[in-house]
């Protein structure tokens, strides 16, 4: 059968094309994304900030070294290894795609561009944490909830934060909007901010923002009380963050997995729980039993 010549022309390139895509060798070979395979991680270097050197015992530990022994018993494939750094420098390594990971960090939008995070902790918000002798000049609703904004606009009391660190999506954007001449200092210490704690304490500082867990750490000093604050009374997600790589993405999901499970759940309830009042174990009962329940099924970790 003779084809017209148009025909022909077009036959002449469609069959090679046909021929290329029907070949068993494309999209096989040649290191195409769908044809990788996903890093094999071996080690994980876990940053950690959360080390109480004035308690004793098991309560020094911090949550990071509860992470990695509860990982080196349901991940024992993979090496563990703790290295002390701030938040500022923690969160720089992993924007660099470092192979690092870290745990109990509060999981936003912004970060989640940088990082591949697994939820661990559903934890009540931080607070306003004052030297007890300033408590009366703090501007409070009727509530009792101290009005951030109004405080960090009164230069006559001096705040310290801790630089890098992020409080939640509701304390964030009020922090940010601080006026520039507010009397907030930010400090990088390599601890979780039992420093800055100590600084109220000698009076270098009349507040700070943190958790109630930062003041169990630091022993309760008796000079010190949390306040809450106006605007921030939703519960915070938080959770282990790796690097958004494809070894961040291998290392997010082994973490997943050995932690979605009854025992995983379990052993991350335990942890939360030892830091918390049993006043505030009740009043969030419900929305922490609810967590829990999902926390012991692997999450879906998309690319």
């Amino acid at each position: 059968m003779k084809f017209p010549v148009p025909f022909r022309a077009r036959l002449a390139v469609l069959l090679p094309l046909a021929a290329l895509l029907a070949s068993p060798v494309a999209g096989a070979q040649g290191g195409g994304a769908a044809s990788t395979a996903p890093p094999t991680v071996t080690k994980i270097t876990w940053l950690a900030s959360d080390h109480a050197p004035q308690m004793k015992g098991a309560d020094a530990s911090g949550v990071t070294a509860r992470v990695t022994t509860y990982l080196g018993k349901h991940w024992p494939t993979v090496q563990h290894e703790v290295v002390f750094a701030n938040a500022k420098r923690s969160w720089q390594m992993i924007e660099n795609g470092d192979e690092v990971c870290r745990a109990n960090l509060v999981r936003t939008t912004e970060r989640e561009k940088s990082a591949y995070f697994t939820n661990t902790q559903l934890t009540p918000p931080p607070q306003l944490i004052v030297r007890r002798d300033r408590l009366k000049r703090l501007p409070r609703n009727a509530a009792g909830e101290v009005r951030l904004a109004q405080l960090l606009a009164d230069t006559s009391l001096r705040g310290a934060l801790i630089d890098g660190r992020s409080y939640g999506p509701a304390l964030d954007e009020q922090l940010a909007a601080r006026p520039a001449a507010s009397a907030v200092a930010l400090y990088s210490p390599r601890d979780f901010g039992a420093r800055v704690l100590q600084m109220l304490s000698l009076d270098r500082a009349d507040y700070s923002v943190d958790q109630d867990m930062a003041l169990v750490m630091a022993g309760n000093p008796p000079d010190l009380v949390s306040v809450p604050i106006q605007g921030a009374s939703e519960l915070v997600m938080a959770g282990i963050a790796c690097p958004r790589t494809p070894w961040g993405l291998a290392a997010i999901r082994g973490i997943d997995k050995a932690y979605g499970r009854p025992e995983g759940a379990a052993n991350l309830r335990e942890g939360l729980m030892h830091w918390l009042t049993p006043e505030t174990q009740a009043h969030y009962a419900a929305r922490l039993d609810a967590f829990y329940r999902e926390r012991a099924k692997p999450s879906r970790i998309d690319p």
